[in-house]
């Protein structure tokens, strides 16, 4: 890894101009570097457990260390300092992504979603005893801490003064930090760095800054562990996923009772419940173990039933292998078309009450259009605007409750959106995932005046729209989606174009 010292000339991005999509991204202070050396000298694999700054998932375990022998002579001798993630002020929850044209800033230009905090340039001296290390002239090396759609990572620029330098640093890195973590576009080689970077969030990075070609179509291959629970206690929902990932780290028997407490709060059933497989570009494929016996097939949903389920600390579940394709615009098939109940209220979206009523008539004024009605309850709901994202991780207050308390996290957000829609009289409903190189999230859907259904985001803040990092896995067109994950899930691309 590349570090820079506090002696490195230093950019801090100005105040931003427009809203992104992740709050509550940490920015790293530096460790010394007596600290840094003895961490290196004696840790020679590293685990780290993963805080998601959204969705119902909180934590995960992920071995990050990767060949740190052969590099760790280069690391001390050069006397870098290393950086650190935790117990840093967060931005404020409407802190936009930095667009400038300082010179000394090494992004002149960012996508919405992504956040340039502070970045360090090396002094010539410093570079030219990294040159002695790396094996090739150094021009320019920049150490960059960034906030990627709500996910710290550092990324490290060298720009090389000819390509036989450039070739030379690249395969010193390669030796220490593999493909994606480490990759060369011409004469400028990129490393990617932190505690909870892992392949998702460094092969996203790469599209979002340029460094790998950004695909429009994207399929991948999701497996999760996934209680088939019948009514929930959606603020349980995700205590319980963090009490089994927990349980998972590092089992004990506290957390067995933990989770038998909150598990009394749901009831399970032999049934899951998946976005149907019929909305996504080209059609989804779900696998189970247990196998299942039936599957019923809906709008959004296919309900899926099992003979028998897998069981753990007493909760039942099955593991679902699913496969989707996404698009960049985020649109869904067609599908049949909305009947009234789409934009009727439930116990989850009371589009009915007076005040949400007389709130979405004064957003959606002058607005004639579903597309014109949803952009503007979009932008009513900017994170910071009027509701803050902030509050209890994975909650789920109640529309009226957050629309009075102005606070919340991505389900209350989509569920103000999609009361919102309805009350004025758009059909929408809900829908749900994962974020690529994130985590768990909640999204919602709408129906254009064209005869399409279009994702969005409503904690992206209008810029950030739901293309090929959001992940449709759950689907509801009446508020009811309980979800709860018994471990971690992966993801792996597996096309692309």
């Amino acid at each position: 890894m590349i570090s820079l010292p506090r002696t490195a000339e230093r950019y801090r991005s100005p105040p931003p101009t427009t809203h992104h999509t992740r709050p509550h991204a940490r920015s790293p202070p530096r460790l010394p570097l007596f600290c840094a050396s003895a961490l290196l000298l004696f840790a020679t694999r590293s685990t780290t457990i993963r805080i998601p700054r959204m969705g119902f998932t909180v934590l995960a375990v992920r071995q990050i260390s990767r060949c740190w022998r052969s590099g760790l002579v280069f690391l001390l001798a050069v006397g870098m300092a290393v950086s650190c993630h935790e117990n840093a002020p967060a931005p404020p929850p409407d802190q936009a992504p930095a667009t400038t044209d300082s010179p000394r800033s090494p992004f002149p230009t960012l996508p919405a979603g992504v956040i340039l905090q502070t970045s360090h340039r090396a002094t010539r001296a410093e570079r030219e005893a990294i040159e002695n290390k790396l094996k090739g002239t150094i021009n320019d090396l920049t150490n960059s801490h960034l906030v990627v759609h709500g996910s710290p990572i550092q990324v490290n620029i060298i720009h090389a003064e000819d390509a036989l330098a450039a070739s030379a640093i690249h395969e010193s890195l390669l030796a220490i930090k593999p493909a994606p973590f480490c990759l060369r576009d011409g004469l400028t080689i990129v490393e990617y760095v932190g505690q909870h970077v892992d392949e998702p969030l460094a092969i996203k990075t790469s599209y979002e800054l340029g460094y790998l070609h950004k695909p429009k179509r994207i399929r991948y291959r999701i497996t999760a562990q996934l209680a088939t629970i019948d009514t929930a206690d959606y603020m349980a929902c995700n205590r319980l996923s963090n009490q089994f990932l927990t349980a998972n780290a590092a089992p004990k028997g506290s957390t067995s009772k933990e989770i038998g407490e909150l598990a009394a709060r749901f009831t399970f059933s032999k049934s899951l419940a998946l976005r149907s497989p019929t909305l996504a570009p080209t059609l989804s494929n779900y696998q189970f173990e247990p196998t299942d016996d039936n599957r019923t097939l809906d709008a959004a949903r296919v309900v899926v039933t099992f003979p028998g389920t897998s069981v753990r600390h007493g909760v039942p579940f099955v593991t679902t292998t699913a496969e989707v394709t996404v698009e960049d615009t985020g649109l869904s098939q067609p599908g049949v078309t909305p009947g009234p109940e789409l934009t009727s209220p439930t116990s989850a979206w009371p589009s009915q009450s007076v005040d949400i009523r007389s709130l979405a008539h004064q957003i959606t004024r002058g607005s004639s259009t579903n597309v014109g009605k949803a952009q503007a309850i979009l932008d009513w709901l900017t994170p910071g605007k009027n509701i803050h994202y902030s509050g209890q991780i994975g909650s789920r207050w109640g529309t009226l409750k957050v629309i009075h308390q102005k606070f919340g996290h991505c389900w209350d957000f989509s569920d103000c959106f999609v009361t919102l829609c309805r009350a004025a009289g758009v059909p929408s409903r809900q829908v749900a995932g994962w974020l690529y190189g994130s985590s768990g999230h909640v999204w919602a859907e709408y129906y254009t005046d064209d005869n399409r259904w279009q994702q969005v985001d409503p904690t992206g803040g209008g810029p950030v729209e739901c293309g090929i990092y959001h992940i449709p896995l759950f689907a509801t067109e009446d508020g009811e989606m309980p979800i709860v994950y018994l471990a971690m899930p992966t993801i792996k691309v597996i096309a692309d174009r």
